[in-house]
């Protein structure tokens, strides 16, 4: 993992979950915001949900990885003002699906806000069945969704995986306004994409998202 902190005292956490295989830097401007936050901002570098690539681990060991390092941090003299708080986590597609496991299941005591960017439940699929409940969370629940991630003949963000679909399973812990979609938008467009407009915006309106709902003070 990766960890950035403010030039004052952080007043939370923030755990930042990159998409398959992608590297957490893809995210730099997105993890920069966290920090404006005030949040110590862990970065988990890598998540490989395959077997035959280097630093495999399941969807279950993510998201046990995500409990057991943030109590590991927050237990380090430097952190311990943090220790007992709660923190929110920020994933993007794989990484949404993870963070949404943490705080139904893994850790959900601990964790306050999720907002989780074009999740795709799958491969295994953990939500839509149901096999993890998301209104077992205590967290706040926040979903965004690329207009155009389910588009094409192999979609990186399928229909039947994506947010849209992980609402419409649990409706009464996501309302309306906890939803919303990134219009021209394409899966890898969350991350930082110089030049490509539609990136531009999904990453502002994220950036702002960010700014509304996980607190500087």
């Amino acid at each position: 993992v990766s960890i950035s902190r403010p030039n004052v005292d952080p007043v939370g956490i923030t755990v930042f979950l990159p998409g398959t295989v992608q590297e957490l830097k893809a995210y730099q401007s997105t993890l920069d915001v966290l920090v404006e936050q005030k949040q110590l901002m862990i970065g988990f570098n890598t998540l490989n949900p395959f077997p035959l690539l280097p630093h495999y681990r399941s969807h279950t060991e993510m998201a046990e990885d995500v409990r057991n390092v943030v109590a590991a941090i927050c237990a380090l003299t430097q952190y311990q003002s943090l220790q007992g708080k709660k923190y929110n986590i920020v994933g993007h597609s794989l990484g949404g699906e993870v963070a949404l496991m943490v705080a139904a299941k893994f850790d959900k005591d601990k964790v306050t806000k999720v907002l989780a960017l074009d999740p795709v439940d799958a491969k295994p699929s953990e939500l839509i069945p149901r096999k993890i409940n998301l209104n077992d969370a205590s967290a706040e629940i926040y979903l965004r969704q690329s207009e155009k991630g389910g588009s094409g003949l192999v979609p990186e963000c399928p229909k039947a995986t994506n947010a849209e679909k992980i609402k419409s399973v649990h409706p009464n812990k996501i309302p309306d306004d906890h939803f919303a979609i990134d219009r021209e938008a394409f899966h890898l467009d969350y991350e930082d994409k110089d030049g490509v407009p539609a990136s531009r915006n999904a990453r502002n309106a994220v950036q702002n998202m960010i700014r509304e709902i996980i607190s500087s003070e």
